[in-house]
This record gives structure tokens, sequence and C-alpha cells, in this order.
């Protein structure tokens, strides 16, 4: 019974919220249709494939592919939360589709997989949710956001993530290669794409088919308004020498944190609060890299991995460290800010992301408070008025740089009321 009065209640407020969304956006419990964490408490959010760690959050449709959340809470008291889905359009809008249209069994859902950390100083409770499952499960292919709320009042959103149910039915071919300009070979990478459209109605390729690539998970800076070159009967030709070029950028930066029994390679030193036990990890100074060479070293492409060396069990086992950053420079940014950057930030531009300047050392720096784990960060320029970062002055432009892409292939198709996701492919170059 709760939770047919719960679906009722969703079914109303689904699009309430959409009609002001320009106005309340800085609203904190403003829902937005994006990855965002929306209680102080909650840290640590990894949303991927069931057993595939650092994947992007993609199944296939009415397969036995899973997706597995995971967040902490360190709040004093468990808390009751739960989940709904909502399915939007190619660019992230809600869908005109009712829920009953693309969900399967209930509407929402409780998450009751929940443990307590031990043997750590920041106590918290690590949640755990398999998704889809019986209770709850997608209908047809898409984008979605899932919402997690507390349970106790829906309108007290907790986290929000995006998440992707694709039909394999139309195959992608990429080349990816340094930049063609000539003024952009030395910095830009190019994402040459090739769709077979396979079984697909698709009325008028370039107007009913959209093709959008995501550079190392930041969808602030994916590319989305690409129109096919070259249609000849089931292929769309995505060749341009510009339109589908990007930054280079650099390698990430790393720390490891599993341990604080020794220094890893990038640690300058640890120190503990008397008090309140909990340790300070400090980072030894970064260096602009703007005007270095490249150098080729390994890295997650943003991501972090969460583990311990003196533990089995990461997820429980691991504390919480301070861990302070520190970005030297000769003088302080003009005409913008500079944030720390990675899925350490839930790869969002945030206020806690900011680093402040300290005019007595010359130095940019800040604090966030992670999980025992190794990580990959970057620093990023976000000018004034500017919702584009750019990356050339803190971490450098290469085309020699190792980078994920995400290509996803929407259409639609005649008689149909929403944005199939028909192809899907991830690749590096």
């Amino acid at each position: 019974m709760k939770k047919a009065l719960l679906a009722l209640l969703f079914i109303f407020r689904l699009y309430v919220p959409v009609m002001a969304q320009e106005g309340d956006y800085y609203d904190p419990s403003f829902l937005r249709y994006e990855n965002h964490v929306y209680n102080r408490n909650i840290k640590t959010v990894i949303f991927e494939q069931s057993g595939v760690p650092l994947s992007d959050p993609v199944i296939n449709l009415k397969s036995n592919e899973k997706l597995t959340l995971s967040f902490d809470d360190l709040g004093e008291e468990v808390s009751d939360y739960s989940y709904r889905i909502i399915h939007c359009d190619k660019n992230w809008q809600p869908s005109v589709l009712s829920e009953s249209d693309y969900i399967g069994g209930f509407y929402t859902d409780h998450i009751t997989n929940y443990k307590q950390s031990f043997n750590t100083i920041q106590h918290y409770f690590h949640f755990k949710l398999e998704f889809p499952n019986e209770n709850l499960y997608p209908l047809i292919s898409g984008n979605y956001l899932m919402v997690v709320f507390d349970n106790s009042d829906p309108d007290k959103i907790v986290l929000t993530r995006r998440f992707w149910v694709v039909e394999n039915i139309a195959s992608i071919e990429t080349n990816i290669h340094r930049a063609t300009e000539i003024e952009l070979r030395n910095s830009h990478q190019e994402v040459d794409i090739k769709v077979n459209t396979g079984s697909l109605k698709i009325g008028n390729a370039y107007s009913d088919a959209q093709l959008v690539i995501v550079q190392n998970n930041n969808q602030s800076m994916a590319i989305s308004d690409l129109k096919p070159q070259f249609v000849l009967d089931k292929e769309l030709d995505y060749n341009y020498d510009e339109g589908n070029v990007f930054q280079g950028g650099n390698e990430f930066r790393n720390f490891d944190i599993r341990t604080i029994r020794f220094k890893t390679q990038y640690i300058e030193e640890f120190s503990m609060d008397p008090v309140s036990k909990i340790t300070t990890v400090e980072l030894k100074p970064d260096q602009r890299r703007g005007t270095q060479r490249y150098s080729t070293e390994d890295d997650l492409n943003g991501r972090y991995l969460i583990k311990v060396y003196e533990g089995r069990e990461g997820d429980l086992e691991g504390d919480y460290l301070k861990v302070k950053f520190k970005l030297p420079v000769l003088e302080p940014f003009e005409n913008g800010q500079i944030y720390l950057y990675g899925q350490l930030t839930n790869w969002e531009i945030t206020p806690e992301a900011k680093m402040q300047f300290d005019p007595d050392n010359n130095q940019y720096f800040n604090e966030l408070y992670l999980k025992q784990g190794y990580y990959n960060y970057e620093y990023l320029f976000v000018p004034n008025n500017s919702k584009k970062p750019e990356i050339a002055e803190t971490e450098g432009q290469h085309y020699e740089t190792r980078n994920d892409y995400a290509i996803f292939f929407y259409t639609r198709e005649p008689g149909t009321r929403y944005d199939k996701l028909s192809g899907y492919r991830k690749t590096g170059n």
C-alpha cells in the first residue's frame, strides 16, 4: 500500500518541477537531470555495470546485465532510501511518456541492502543497489535518470545518476586520430564515425537520428550536434575535419591513499588530529603542465578505485581522510577560477571543488574528504561567465593523450514518441 501511494504521488510530481526548472536551479533540492549529490552526508557514489569496475552505467535492453549503485551515508543513524527512474529524451529532458510506458513492476522501490563500516574512524553506512530487478525494470531503451530519495520525505532527493539502456541495432565504427586541421594537429583529437543502421527505420537521417560523443565522462563537453556528412543506403558517415574534434588534454594526475602506514609516490605527509583522530593527507605540490612536453603515464581517465591494503573489504573498511591539494603559480589566474575535476568531484564543477588562492604562498589550495583508494584528478580553468572549462593552461594539450570515448546513437522512428538508444560503443585512442 505504501509503495502504491508513493507511486501515485510521483505521477503527479513528475512533470510539475520541470515547468519551473530555469528559476529553481540553484535551490539545493531542485531536481537536476544530471549526476548530482544533494545531501552532504552522501559520499563515494559509484554507478557501473555489475562486476565490471570502472565501467559506464550502460546495459542492453531485456538482457541479464545489471548495474550496481553504491554510496556511503555518513549520518549518525541509518536512513531509509528509495529510488525511481525517469525516462529522458536525447537531450536529457523528461520524455513525454507516462511511467507505465517505460517502467515494469513498481514505480518506486526500496534500497534494502546496507551495512555498517567497521574498523574505521569515520562511521558510515554503505548502501548498495543492483538494478534492474524484479521490483523495477525499464521497458524501453534510451536515457534514464535514477533518483534516490529519503523515503520519509519524497521531496528530499539524495542523489541523481544518469544511466543508459541500449538496443544495439546499429553498429558503430570509429577512427580516432590527431586532428586534421593544421592549427590543431598537436593539441586535439578527431573522432570519425560510421554508423550502420541495420534494421532501423529512419525517415530522415538528418532530423531523426542523433549522435553524441563523450570524452572521459565529461558530459559538459559532449558533442551532440553532428549531422551525417554522407548517407549511403544504411550507412551514415560522420567524417569531418572540424566539429568532431576534442581537446587532447593530458593524462590524469593520481594519488594513492590505500594505506596511511607509508607514503606513496605523491604523498608529502600524514597528520592525525589528536581529538577527532581523522588523518589529513597532504599531497606534494602539483605543477602547471601547460608548457610541459607530453609524458606517458597510466591512468584511469579520471576515475577512482576504492580499496585498502590493510583489509579485505574496502567498501566497509576504507576510512575517510582529509586530502589537501596544492597548485603553486607565479600569479593568480585572471578572469576565471580553478577547479578540481574527476569522479572524485562527481564529474561536476562545484563550489566544493573550487581551488582557493593563497597570496602568502602563491598557490591554489583545496581539501576534499575522500575514502581510501586510488584516485585520478585534474585541474580545470573555468572562465568567468562561462560553463565551458578549459584545460590548456593547467594541464596542457597533447594529441597523444590516451582518452576514452563513448558514442551514443539515438533514433526517432515513425509513429514513436521517444528517442530510442539504438547504438552504443565505448572505445579509446
